[in-house]
C-alpha cells in the first residue's frame, strides 16, 4: 500500500513537470530525452557513491588487518609496555571516576546498593618483595596531637593518636543501633557495602584526619571483654585508623614482616573516644590488655 502511494506521488510530480516543460515551449522529444539523461545522471553518481564507498571499506579492512598482525607479531613486547606504563594510572583514573559518581550517588543514593565488595577472604601469604622501609626507619614513638583540622595526606608515615569529638558507644547503644537495623545486619557476613556504611556514618561520623573521598566501605566493629591479645584485622587501604567508641587499651605496632629488622616496635595508650592514625604498610596493631575490666568497643576503618 505504501509503495503504490509513493508511486502514484512520483507520477504526478513527472505529470506536473511534463506540463511546466510544454508550457515553457519544450517538445514532448526533448522533455523524453531531458528526463532519461537525468535517471542516467543519477544511476551514474549512485554507482560512482557506491564505488567510492566499496573502495573506503577495503582500505579500513586492509589496515586494520595490518594492525592486528604487527599486534599479534610484536604481543610480548606490547603487552609490557603496556602492563609497565597502566599500572601507575589504574588507581588515579578509578579515583577520578569515582569523585565524578558521587553527584548522581548523592541524587540517587539507591544506587549505591549495587555496589559490594565480593572478596571476604584474604590472602595470608601476600607479601612485598624489597621493600622500603627507610620511612618507617626512623620513628621512634608515637605522638598525640591535639585538634587536627585537615586530612592526613599520603606524605604522612608516623602514626600518632588525637582525642576525637566521636560520642561514647557502649555495649547498650550498640545493641540499640543493631536491633534497629537488625533486618539489613542479619544479612550481612562483613561491613562492606554502601547501606551498612551510611548506617554507620550516623552513629561514627568520618574523622577529621579522613578524606572527604577515598575512605573504603569496609569497616570492622571489636568488641572485647575477654581480656587477650588480638590482632586487628588487616584493611583494605593503606592509611588505617583504630577509634576507641568505649573502654580503653594498649595498642602495640608491630613492624610489617618486611620491615621488622629495620623499624621499631611501637606502644600506645588508647584511651575512649581517641583515635589511632598508622599506616597498614608498615605496622600491624596488637590489642592487649589493660588494668581496666571494662569492654573494649572499638572502629576499624581505613582510606586510600
Amino acid at each position: 500500500m505504501a509503495t503504490d502511494n509513493v508511486l502514484k506521488e512520483y507520477s504526478d510530480s513527472i505529470k506536473l513537470l511534463k506540463h511546466q516543460c510544454f508550457d515553457a515551449g519544450l517538445s514532448e522529444e526533448e522533455f523524453r530525452n531531458l528526463y532519461f539523461n537525468s535517471l542516467e545522471s543519477l544511476h551514474s553518481k549512485q554507482h560512482k557513491q557506491s564505488r567510492t564507498m566499496i573502495m573506503k571499506k577495503h582500505k579500513l579492512l586492509l589496515i586494520g588487518m595490518l594492525m592486528a598482525g604487527f599486534c599479534i607479531y610484536k604481543y610480548a613486547t606490547l603487552y609490557s609496555y603496556i602492563i609497565c606504563n597502566l599500572q601507575d594510572y589504574i588507581y588515579p583514573g578509578l579515583r577520578f571516576l569515582r569523585k565524578l559518581s558521587i553527584p548522581f550517588i548523592s541524587l540517587f543514593p539507591s544506587l549505591s546498593e549495587y555496589y559490594h565488595e565480593t572478596c571476604i577472604i584474604q590472602n595470608p601469604f601476600f607479601t612485598i618483595a624489597d621493600m622500603d622501609c627507610w620511612p618507617c626507619s626512623t620513628v621512634n614513638n608515637v605522638r598525640e596531637i591535639y585538634k587536627p583540622t585537615k586530612p592526613v595526606n599520603s606524605q604522612q608515615i608516623s602514626p600518632f593518636v588525637y582525642l576525637t569529638d566521636q560520642q561514647v558507644i557502649n555495649m547498650i547503644a550498640l545493641k540499640d543501633i543493631y536491633f534497629q537495623n537488625k533486618q539489613l545486619f542479619d544479612k550481612e557476613a562483613k561491613f562492606n557495602s554502601m547501606p551498612l556504611a551510611r548506617i554507620l556514618r550516623q552513629y561514627i561520623p568520618r574523622p577529621k584526619v579522613v578524606p572527604k573521598f577515598g575512605q573504603s566501605t569496609e569497616r570492622f566493629i571489636i568488641m572485647d571483654s575477654s581480656k587477650k591479645s588480638f590482632k586487628v584485622p588487616d584493611t583494605e587501604c593503606t592509611f588505617s585508623f583504630l577509634l576507641s567508641l568505649s573502654g580503653d587499651r594498649n595498642v602495640h605496632l608491630v613492624p610489617a614482616e618486611e620491615c621488622k629488622h629495620q623499624c621499631k616496635s611501637l606502644k600506645v595508650e588508647l584511651k575512649e573516644t581517641f583515635l589511632l592514625w598508622y599506616n597498614w604498610w608498615y605496622w600491624r596493631p596488637v590489642i592487649q590488655p589493660t588494668s581496666s575490666n571494662e569492654t573494649f568497643i572499638a572502629h576499624v576503618g581505613s582510606y586510600c
